[in-house]
């Protein structure tokens, strides 16, 4: 008979210090981009709406592919920075039935 799942324990804490190392360095990487990513991202999008905006004036439609490109990006990159709280408590949860 196997024992109780309650009374399962990590065959390799390793595993577990390695997942608590990497989400501790995530944290800190993106607080040390904090100050940089946004007004980085402003900057790219302002460049990529003149892109969008000198693509059209010029009926060039790569310009404009390459501006709606640049500000699609920018609008994920974004959404992806702020939701790194979110990612980090689904990964947290869900390596806490390993943890025990």
């Amino acid at each position: 008979m196997s024992p109780p799942a309650s009374s399962v324990h990590s065959a390799n804490p390793a595993v577990q210090e390695f997942a608590t190392k990497i989400a501790q360095s995530l944290t800190i990487l993106a607080q040390a981009l904090g100050s940089i990513i946004i007004p980085l991202a402003t900057v790219m999008m302002i460049i990529s709406i003149l892109m969008f905006i000198f693509g059209s004036i010029f009926h060039s439609s790569n310009i404009r592919k390459a501006g709606a490109a640049g500000m699609i990006s920018v609008a994920v990159g974004i959404l992806l920075y702020y939701a790194i709280p979110t990612i980090m408590g689904i990964l947290q949860a869900m390596s806490t039935p390993f943890s025990k």
